[in-house]
């Protein structure tokens, strides 16, 4: 298990511009990183490469670079939008031309799993058999273009906001991801994100959540939060039982990276200090694989 995070993680500022992917790349580097989680939601934002005629060039320039750098990606995160709300309309056509790209860019990158939502259909209620069989069809031709070009579909869980009317969200119960996802019988492309800040804003329960992954789990989303916000701060800035959910993930048999998606965590950071969040964050990633260590060297001998 090596330290990895998004290349969101020195993005963010005080308003609405965001840093480019380059300047996290060089950044985690130089701190001393040397796996990356390629986050291209930067699609999302209307300035980006990524929606010009010359994103694929662009994609190789940022493979370029990393492998100057020493740096390899392991998973990247595709951009998302309201799939219920928006479809057939002229945002979800740009949406989809940037996700179809963005899963293209992520086996240009040697990364293995693309990160993305499941989705709810919000006039349905509480009728999750419509939700479940529109991801299903919504879904199969995005697993179809990661088996052509050799990767895999990782759906995160996600999770109930507060406040307002109650509105139940699709697979933010764990049962209902592993549902959705063992409904493509393609364990090879399709597979399971564990987020555990999302996880905290819907009662925490970390071990019993990654025992019931278990195999399906191929990307992780490290963040804390104090439970009531999804909140990307760095472990041990929110409420979160690290100790404990080490543990789970080493009962889960996880055997890939430890990715952090802690982009709020140096938001306010002046650029030149951005680094900070980067130098912590190595820190912080090395005390939790030593409680994950720990944990996978108490298990039994048969269940390692």
């Amino acid at each position: 298990m090596e330290i990895s995070t998004s290349t969101n993680i020195c993005a963010f500022q005080r308003g609405r511009d965001r840093l480019p992917p380059e300047f996290s790349i060089r950044a985690c580097a130089e701190a001393g990183y040397r796996v990356l989680d390629i986050n291209f939601c930067m699609a999302m934002n209307p300035e980006s490469p990524m929606r010009g005629k010359d994103w694929e060039a662009y994609v190789r320039s940022l493979g370029t670079l990393a492998g100057e750098l020493g740096i390899r990606f392991n998973q990247s995160h595709l951009p998302y939008y309201d799939v219920g709300a928006d479809r057939g309309t002229p945002k979800a056509a740009l949406m989809e031309e940037l996700i179809q790209r963005s899963v293209i860019g992520t086996a240009m990158l040697g990364a293995r799993w693309a990160v993305t939502h499941p989705f709810t259909v919000g006039d349905a209620g509480e009728d999750f058999t419509v939700s479940r069989q529109a991801n299903l069809d919504y879904y199969a031709s995005h697993v179809e273009t990661a088996q052509r070009y050799g990767i895999g579909i990782a759906l995160e869980n996600d999770f109930e906001y507060l406040g307002g009317p109650r509105r139940r969200v699709y697979c933010a119960a764990i049962p209902e991801l592993i549902d959705l996802c063992d409904a493509f019988h393609d364990p090879e492309h399709m597979g399971v994100c564990y987020d555990f800040g999302h996880a905290n804003l819907t009662g925490g329960f970390h071990r019993q959540n990654l025992n019931q992954i278990g195999s399906r789990l191929k990307a992780i989303h490290v963040q804390d939060n104090h439970g009531q916000a999804d909140e990307h701060l760095l472990p041990f800035f929110g409420s979160i039982d690290w100790r404990e959910a080490m543990t789970g993930l080493a009962e889960s048999g996880y055997a890939g990276d430890l990715t952090f998606e802690i982009q709020e965590f140096g938001r306010y950071l002046p650029k030149d200090l951005k680094y900070l969040a980067v130098r912590d964050s190595l820190l912080v990633g090395e005390r939790l694989i030593r409680y994950y260590q720990e944990a996978v060297d108490s298990l039994p001998t048969a269940s390692v």
